[in-house]
């Protein structure tokens, strides 16, 4: 057996978390919130699509990547709103797949301002192709053939949010996945991951605004960490950024307001930990499109 493939199969194998929905983490959750919590659904007013490709631990031998794909939109009742989510990753081995829908009801708590209540469900679809791994001996019944579940998905989200703030909770993924047994989801609420996140827009002069934002993620089996993360928008057309991950990583983002409706960003994870000497750090790029904007709408809008 080759064995720096197996073990670096291993190893990428061990790192990422296996209970959750989503295994991989995404460092735009303040560009798109819908991802990270349903109940944002219809909060751009207009209905917006975001498709972004990420790349950990760049440099590493099948280091993971991911693709992620979210549209949601206010409905003609402006208190309900719908939205769809779709994501693809891969890990050496691992390949995790899935898709789902959701239901918002929002409530207007004043002129300027939206609660939302989220439910959401879908189906995910997990495979460990053993037969990528190179053997020397091809006849090992062990990495013979691969192995393959799949299961439902079920969320719930809260949140409050108008053009100079937001905040929610949510649970996207009651169900957990053991990729050690393959034989389906189970429902674990221990093993759910819960989402907080929250931020704020100040205007620090009449072309510069400041951004500072959080997500908190709270798992009683594999622990929390949270992104502490603040940008600053120039001109609202170009903005730049910061984040700490107290899991030992920095990650600078960049954006560009093309258009009022049309905006592209990148951010850059590099870890402080020994991993880091090791890989060339994690690339995430993203484009979002808001369909049917108006002039008269406040441009461009960040919340």
């Amino acid at each position: 057996m080759r064995t720096k493939g197996l073990i670096l199969s291993i190893f990428l194998l061990l790192t990422i978390s296996v209970s959750a929905q989503k295994a991989m983490t995404l460092s735009q959750y303040m560009h798109n919130r819908f991802a990270i919590n349903s109940a944002f659904a219809g909060s751009r007013e207009v209905l917006s699509v975001f498709g972004s490709f990420r790349k950990q631990w760049a440099g590493l031998p099948q280091s993971p990547q991911a693709q992620y794909f979210t549209a949601h939109t206010p409905m003609k009742n402006p208190n309900m709103a719908l939205g769809l989510q779709v994501f693809n990753e891969q890990f050496t081995i691992k390949n995790n797949m899935g898709f789902s829908l959701a239901y918002t009801y929002r409530v207007r708590v004043n002129p300027y301002t939206w609660m939302a209540f989220s439910l959401s469900g879908g189906f995910s679809s997990y495979q460990i192709n053993w037969n990528e791994i190179s053997l020397e001996d091809d006849s090992d019944p062990a990495f013979a053939g691969n192995d393959a579940s799949n299961g439902p998905q079920a969320g719930f989200g809260w949140s409050i949010y108008n053009n100079r703030f937001f905040g929610g909770i949510s649970i996207p993924e009651f169900f957990s996945h053991d990729f050690e047994k393959m034989d389906g989801t189970a429902l674990d609420i221990q093993k759910a991951d819960i989402l907080v996140t929250g931020g704020y827009l100040f205007d620090v002069s009449s072309s510069l605004m400041l951004q500072p934002s959080f997500l908190l993620k709270a798992n009683q089996e594999t622990g929390s960490w949270a992104d502490l993360s603040a940008s600053v928008i120039y001109d609202k057309m170009i903005w730049g950024g910061v984040t700490y991950r107290t899991r030992e990583e920095l990650i600078f983002h960049t954006g560009w307001q093309i258009l009022p409706q049309l905006r592209m960003a990148y951010s850059f994870d590099y870890s402080l930990g020994d991993i880091g000497d090791f890989n060339n750090g994690s690339h995430e790029i993203s484009i979002q499109y808001d369909f049917g904007y108006k002039i008269n709408t406040p441009s461009p809008k960040f919340f």
